[in-house]
């Protein structure tokens, strides 16, 4: 495996989150509902998700801290189309974007039956990178490589433990 990811490939580690930051209010924020269309076994999914900033169709494949996505755009009409399919493996979260030391830090935080969830998000530029990042004290437990906070496991079997 290269250190720099190829096109169509993401350097991203997650954590949970200990504690919510001081001065969410102030961050710029975006309300997130994503559905799925297909899930596999191996890590794979196909993914609808609507944002304030539009409408996309995203393959995502693999598990862990390196992984190929792969998104197009879609109109709303295409969205709303595809939409009743993804029924039983949906989530809906507001994500903030944090600026930190050169890095977005996206902390969602999650709603309705998995309320009481919050999660961080990184992305890097390689695998060196995300090695050398050091987590601020508000994070919590990295679950990078635990596939039951991935959201398509999220959407489909809820909270672990829950």
């Amino acid at each position: 495996m290269d250190d720099e990811p190829e096109a169509g490939w993401e350097v991203e580690r997650k954590f949970l989150v200990a504690a919510l930051p001081p001065g969410l209010e102030g961050v710029p924020r975006r309300a997130i509902r994503q559905g799925y269309l297909a899930l596999a076994e191996d890590g794979t999914a196909v993914r609808l998700r609507g944002t304030d900033d539009g409408f996309f169709l995203t393959l995502k494949q693999g598990v862990g801290l390196r992984r190929r996505e792969v998104e197009v755009a879609l109109t709303q009409a295409q969205f709303e189309a595809l939409w009743p399919l993804t029924e039983g493996r949906r989530l809906e979260k507001i994500r903030y974007e944090i600026l930190r030391e050169g890095h977005t830090l996206e902390l969602d935080r999650y709603g309705g039956a998995l309320a009481s969830l919050a999660t961080v998000e990184v992305e890097f530029a390689s695998v060196a990178e995300s090695a050398a990042f050091a987590p601020p004290a508000w994070f919590g437990p990295e679950v990078t490589d635990d596939v039951r906070y991935s959201n398509y496991r999220l959407a489909v079997d809820g909270l672990p433990g829950g």
